[in-house]
């Protein structure tokens, strides 16, 4: 019996080999083996003596194997940096991808690379299997990478929200948080809940995104201020929803703050954007218009590729509601040059550029900008701010094309969706101007229920706008006449001109009818087609009453060159003053 048996000693499995060791040396036996005679002077028989060899080849091998692979990682992720910086996404993608393909056995590299793989990809807007990429870190996470997954999760959630698979990021999203939850990773779990109610609030599922935000709590956050950031937006935009003006502005200025500290040069653009968006919802049209040009910059310093296209169409939108016809067309004429647009691009196109087509009465740009697979991927994205809008765009031309029951039966599946007013105001117009009469109450519903929360100036306008087109279909002129006059008053008040000018134009010809006792009534007024769009456009804004600078400063041209423009649309069509403008307009 051994000294430490005897002792009552437990022995490691160290010491039990080197005891062996001692006993085999001692009889002159294998070091390794310990059961094979070796000859004088040697320590291991031939066959431990090769395996020892061609263990250390292949120790050796695998170093080299891994220096080699290390370097060819590093050059080439170097090179796809260097891509990126000049702007060029395609080449610094496929050079991200060879180069997460090479980093297999290295789960940090791995989960870097597949970072830099979707951020591309986002510029680019295009998926590249992000499923795959995802799953790589979930299944061979490590302690200290879950701020890395998170990160990781968020360029998921762009990309897919880029190719209008929004509704497909709550599982996954929901798996992540699974496994954050079961590690029990504090930061990966509050991240993916963030994740969670701001893709929610996407979908316009307001109370679940606010229970996710609630279980977070702002004294719970990091110091992290990509994370910081991303918590203050989602606060912002749950503000927005609930009409909130002041605290969404307080939240996006946080926003914005902490992502100037922070690396990702989308997350800055980005902010600044849905910042925009929600000043244009809660009716502040010359903040809308600022924080665009903002962001137009911002996306243009940074190279942000088709970013830049997607601004300058919201911005077009904005403008086309100041009514400046001209240089709105010109922001959508450039976004539609973009080569293999993604398909949220093709989204905006469609809701922005069709409408702007046909005011400007361009058949090329309309043809351009009508791509039904926009349609199909709207639905598919599962947004109704996003397939509302885009479903009355392609229902107005739908109707331009004389595809009257398409319209209709669009419209009809679009209002399925859309429960709430925010971002889709023109949907339920549509379905007052193209729609089926028996979904006007239910459209009229949609915009109601947002003018019982505050700073519902939009959906006011919206209302009155509604009514007077549903009257106006129903041939109540005089009701007409009140609702129309209402609106015009209301979107006066928002700047939105080009709708002050719609309701305008719309009492004028309800006036018309109900005054022509002969019944020899025209068509429904409009701007004359025969002046260049910045006549339009001038001729729109001296119509609601605007004088020749206050068009100067919505145009941004001077007092002069409007008093030329007015002469010229007052010689076009034969006419001595503008106070006969609105006259001829309505003959």
């Amino acid at each position: 019996m051994s000294l430490s048996k005897q002792a009552g000693v437990a022995r490691s499995g160290t010491e039990y080999k080197l005891e062996q060791r001692r006993r085999a040396a001692a009889v002159g036996l294998c070091h390794t083996c310990c059961a094979v005679k070796v000859a004088a002077g040697r320590s291991t028989c031939p066959k431990c003596s090769a395996d020892a060899s061609a263990r250390t080849v292949r120790r050796r091998h695998a170093i080299r194997t891994k220096s080699e692979m290390e370097r060819g990682v590093s050059a080439l992720e170097t090179l796809g940096d260097a891509y990126s910086s000049d702007g060029d996404y395609r080449a610094a993608l496929k050079n991200y991808q060879r180069a997460f393909d090479l980093s297999a056995g290295d789960v940090s590299a791995h989960v870097r690379l597949a970072v830099k793989v979707g951020t591309t990809a986002l510029h680019r807007g295009i998926a590249t299997d992000a499923d795959g990429w995802f799953n790589i870190p979930l299944e061979k996470a490590v302690p200290g990478t879950g701020a890395d997954v998170a990160h990781l999760h968020m360029q998921q959630i762009r990309t897919l929200w880029s190719c209008s698979r929004t509704a497909d990021i709550v599982p996954l999203s929901e798996r992540l948080l699974d496994f954050a939850t079961a590690s029990n990773d504090t930061d990966l779990i509050l991240a993916t809940r963030l994740s969670l109610a701001l893709v929610l609030h996407l979908l316009s599922r307001y109370d679940e995104a606010e229970r996710y935000l609630h279980a977070i709590g702002e004294h719970a956050l990091p110091k992290d201020p990509k994370v910081i950031s991303n918590y203050h937006r989602v606060c912002a935009l749950v503000y927005t929803s609930s009409g909130n003006a002041e605290m969404a502005s307080d939240s996006f200025a946080k926003a914005l703050h902490y992502a100037e500290q922070d690396h990702d040069s989308y997350a800055y653009t980005s902010i600044l954007h849905s910042h925009a968006m929600s000043a244009g919802m809660l009716g502040r049209t010359e903040l809308a218009a600022r924080l665009f040009l903002q962001a137009l910059s911002a996306a243009r310093d940074r190279n942000l590729g088709w970013n830049v296209a997607s601004i300058s169409l919201e911005y077009a939108r904005v403008l086309s509601r100041q009514g400046n016809r001209h240089l709105a067309h010109a922001y959508v004429d450039q976004a539609a040059t973009l080569e293999n647009p993604p398909p949220v691009l093709l989204e905006a196109l469609a809701e922005i550029g069709i409408p702007i087509a046909i005011e400007c009465n361009d058949p090329y740009l309309l043809s351009h900008c009508a791509n039904e697979d926009a349609l199909a991927s709207a639905f598919r994205s599962g947004e109704p701010p996003r397939l509302g809008p885009v479903a009355s765009s392609f229902a107005r031309y739908f109707h331009r094309m004389k595809q009257l029951q398409k319209a209709r039966d669009l419209l009809a599946k679009a209002l399925e969706y859309v429960k709430n007013a925010d971002e889709a105001c023109d949907l339920p117009l549509a379905v007052a101007q193209f729609g089926d009469k028996r979904h006007f109450g239910r459209a009229r519903e949609v915009v109601r229920r947002r003018t019982l929360l505050p700073n519902a100036d939009v959906a006011n306008a919206h209302l009155h706008y509604f009514d007077a087109l549903v009257l106006d279909r129903e041939g109540d002129a005089e009701g007409c006449m009140r609702e129309a006059t209402a609106a015009a008053a209301l979107f006066r008040k928002l700047r939105w001109t080009s709708y002050e000018l719609a309701a305008t134009l719309l009492g004028a010809s309800a006036h018309r009818t109900r005054s022509a006792a002969d019944g020899s009534a025209g068509p429904a007024a409009s701007i004359p087609s025969e002046l260049t769009l910045r006549e339009q456009s001038v001729a729109q804004l001296a119509i609601v009453g605007l004088s020749n600078r206050e068009i100067g400063e919505r145009l941004s041209i001077s007092a002069r060159t409007v008093e030329c423009h007015m002469t010229s649309i007052l010689r076009r069509l034969g006419l001595r003053s503008r106070h006969q403008l609105l006259d001829s307009v309505r003959r």
